[in-house]
């Protein structure tokens, strides 16, 4: 067996983790987070429910895709600067997927790898990287894998494995990865509250790579387990053209750094850098500002030509 090493999987993983900021000109917004499964056709995995508005049931009107910088920083400001637009080519709301192309990719950038689920037991360990609310950037979060539960929410093939690996908003759509740095889920954020309206916590689900791969297929994107060779043939060699980036945002103060945890199997929560907490509110808001400044101009350039 592969040993479990978390800085061993965040090494390999991170660099084709993205973060997706979805904005609308009405004023609202995503934000969640994406892996790169595909580098030939430049094909990102994530959830539905961040790319596709649940008024108009369409893709937002702007969707950007940020790509982690060579070294994290912790400060928002500089880290979310190498952005390209995204344009959602399929998605299945019941299933919670969805696939985005981008234009290009940094240069070097690899494909995350499929693995076969049905080889994962109860008990064994995972790693989810993505960008959790209040909490940093590309944040590697560890835990177990605690059931596997079939046809979730009613759907006919939706098939999930439960975790108390940490997931909530911003990790939506990441990848939840095995001691190979594969990925074996997508994490999806569901409401989840008791009968007396309390939180459950520690309880998480990610939709099965295999309920993946085959809705995947069904698009004409198919992919082998363990299999990334045909898409590191064509990486893209042109560094992407960077959208511009949102308005800054106050970082918030630094919180303590966690404690590690005694026990090997218990949730733990591990960053590259300062733990700068971020707050996706701020940069949805930062984003609809930047849309509202270009429809503005693009107005008065009408105006000015129409004089």
């Amino acid at each position: 067996d592969v040993p479990f090493e978390p800085r061993a999987i965040y090494q390999k993983a991170s660099k084709s983790v993205v973060l997706i900021l979805c904005a609308s000109s009405e004023g609202s917004g995503e934000l969640g987070t994406g892996s790169v499964v595909d580098v030939a056709r430049r094909r990102i995995l994530t959830n539905a429910h961040v790319v596709i508005r649940d008024s108009t049931r369409q893709p937002w009107d702007t969707v950007h895709i940020y790509f982690k910088p060579s070294k994290l920083t912790g400060d928002p400001k500089r880290d979310l600067v190498n952005a390209v637009d995204g344009k959602v080519v399929a998605w299945d709301k019941a299933l919670d997927l969805a696939l985005v192309e981008v234009p290009s990719l940094p240069s070097g950038t690899p494909a995350i790898a499929l693995d076969d689920p049905r080889n994962v037991s109860v008990g064994d360990r995972v790693a989810a990287i993505g960008h959790p609310e209040q909490g940093g950037l590309w944040t590697l979060t560890t835990g177990v894998v605690s059931t596997v539960v079939a046809d979730m929410g009613g759907v006919k093939g939706k098939d999930v494995f439960q975790t108390d690996t940490s997931i909530n908003r911003g990790n939506s759509g990441g990848p939840l990865l095995d001691a190979s740095g594969r990925i074996i889920g997508v994490n999806t954020l569901m409401s989840r509250k008791a009968a007396d309206g309390l939180a459950i916590t520690s309880v998480n689900f990610a939709v099965r790579a295999d309920v993946a791969r085959r809705w995947m297929s069904a698009q004409g994107l198919k992919l082998a387990y363990g299999d990334t060779s045909a898409a590191s043939i064509a990486v893209a060699s042109v560094t992407p053209t960077p959208a511009p980036a949102p308005r800054p945002v106050v970082a918030a103060k630094p919180a303590a750094r966690p404690t590690p945890a005694a026990a090997p199997a218990k949730p733990m929560q591990i960053s590259e850098t300062k733990p700068y907490a971020y707050d996706p509110d701020a940069l949805i808001e930062a984003e609809i500002a930047q849309m509202e400044d270009l429809e503005s101009e693009m107005k008065n350039e009408i105006q000015r030509r129409t004089k």
